[in-house]
């Protein structure tokens, strides 16, 4: 917001309320006035706003309208998880054998088993090679195996679109996913006429490219980065004249595959022989040779402060195998989250419908009072609830709100999920008032198809709320 719209506001409120507070039919007149002055032409709005402090509603307009959440979707799949999963649950991807090592080799079968850890870097794959030679193993006489049998073959939750297929935010989710999914894609121009340079991260031999791009050359068309998503292809096409240097990601179909390869080109630069390799399920008599993890709070604090639709459904997905350990679907677990909050908080099922973990889905719906009821839940919770809050974005500080709400007035006082997809832009979580007091709000803009005038409606009833106070 800037500089001039702040003062004006404020100066709104000045004319209308007594100097020092601001009431309650104040506080509805001036959200009202934002709302009639702003909000475009063709949209709508629904919105909640709770005291938490004095438990009390304070403002709700539409506020039993089903929306499309989008990314404020995060919060429920994250209060499932710490719920369901506890806050010490952690993503593992191991390496394990039911064989013996002897004379350096392995006799026996290796596995390579997926966990669904969303966070599973090119680094810590190399790191599991890395145990296999400290363990002395330069051979593995038996079948090299990767197991994911955790999850059914199904990448995308319904209602997820078709055509976004090549970007890196819609990955082809399996429990097997290096690099989360995708590749960086980087072209530097070298000398004029020549084809540019092309570097693929992380460095491998699985992903192909055709570059029939050329440097500094102006018959050409722009430099485009993609790959044949409408056949499912991971060649990645460089096309067009080069002028600067530009880079994209593209997400990589078969991300099992990818992974599997990946690891098995580490395995061959570390020497290590192995023969015949395939998908397999993992023996439960055998052992760890390598283990990568990490915890689910850092799970939660990807998802929500940056958004990341992989870390969410890794979470959604994770939550519906306590009911189906093996072959988890995402309609299974959409089942058990939607049980779940119905039966943990006692919330109608008929208020909200879920489908997947992100808010990618086109049928994901909820609204402002089951989104704030949720909150206000959560918030009684003194030992999940710290773990949730230091999780969203923080106004003018950092992930997705880092550029948003940075005056004085409102610097670190909105802990917040954003959400954004066409047609819906949404923002749920919590104020601190002036007073001190603490507040559950959330907010949906529908047929919302440009986000920027529905954030600034957002961002300025957020202003209203920092700035109320009873003293």
């Amino acid at each position: 917001m800037s500089k001039i719209r702040t003062f004006c506001l404020a100066l709104m409120l000045a004319l209308s309320l007594p100097a020092v507070s601001i009431d309650l039919d104040s506080l509805t007149e001036s959200i009202d006035q934002i709302i009639y002055d702003r909000l475009p032409d063709g949209t709508d709005i629904a919105l909640m706003v709770y005291d938490l402090t004095n438990d009390t509603t304070l403002y709700a307009y539409r506020e039993k309208v089903m929306c499309r959440p989008a990314s404020v979707q995060k919060v429920i799949t994250t209060v499932t998880a710490l719920y369901s999963l506890g806050a010490d649950y952690k993503f593992e991807t191991t390496l394990r054998t039911s064989g013996s090592i002897s004379e350096n080799t392995l006799n026996g079968d290796l596995y390579l088993v997926g966990g669904l850890d969303p966070s599973l870097n090119e680094h810590e794959l190399r790191s599991m090679v890395s145990d296999l030679t400290k363990a002395g193993v330069k051979r593995i006489n038996g079948t090299l195996y990767a197991d994911v049998s955790i999850m059914d073959s199904t990448w995308w939750a319904s209602g997820w679109c078709w055509d976004d297929a090549p970007a890196s935010f819609q990955p082809y989710i399996s429990p097997l996913m290096v690099h989360q999914g995708y590749v960086g894609v980087e072209v530097k121009p070298t000398s004029k006429g020549q084809k540019p340079q092309v570097n693929i991260y992380p460095s491998n031999e699985y992903i192909k490219v055709v570059n029939r791009a050329v440097t500094q050359d102006n018959t050409l068309g722009p430099l485009t980065i993609t790959r044949d998503w409408m056949h499912g292809d991971n060649t990645v096409i460089v096309e067009g004249n080069c002028k600067r240097r530009q880079s994209t990601d593209l997400s990589v179909v078969g991300s099992a595959d990818f992974t599997f390869a990946l690891f098995r080109q580490y395995l061959d630069e570390a020497g290590i022989k192995y023969g015949e390799y395939k998908w397999g399920e993992c023996p439960s008599v055998a052992r760890n040779i390598s283990v990568v993890s990490h915890k689910l709070p850092d799970i939660i604090k990807e998802a929500l402060k940056e958004s990341n639709n992989l870390f969410a459904e890794a979470m959604f997905l994770q939550t519906g195998r306590i009911q189906q350990p093996k072959w988890v679907t995402f309609n299974s677990s959409a089942k058990y989250v939607q049980n779940f909050v119905g039966r943990k908080f006692g919330l109608f099922t008929s208020a909200y419908n879920i489908v997947d973990g992100c808010g990618l889905s086109m049928y994901d719906y909820s609204s402002p009072q089951f989104m704030v009821d949720m909150l206000t839940l959560i918030y009684k919770d003194k030992d999940l609830f710290p773990i949730i809050y230091k999780s969203l974005p923080i106004s003018g500080v950092d992930g997705t709100l880092k550029t948003r709400l940075s005056d004085k007035a409102t610097l670190n006082k909105v802990h917040a999920k954003t959400g954004s997809v066409t047609g819906s832009c949404t923002l749920a979580g919590y104020v601190r008032t002036a007073d001190g007091r603490d507040l559950a709000f959330c907010i949906m803009n529908e047929g919302a198809i440009k986000m920027a005038p529905s954030r600034k409606i957002q961002d300025e009833i957020c202003t209203v709320l920092c700035s109320l106070s009873s003293n």
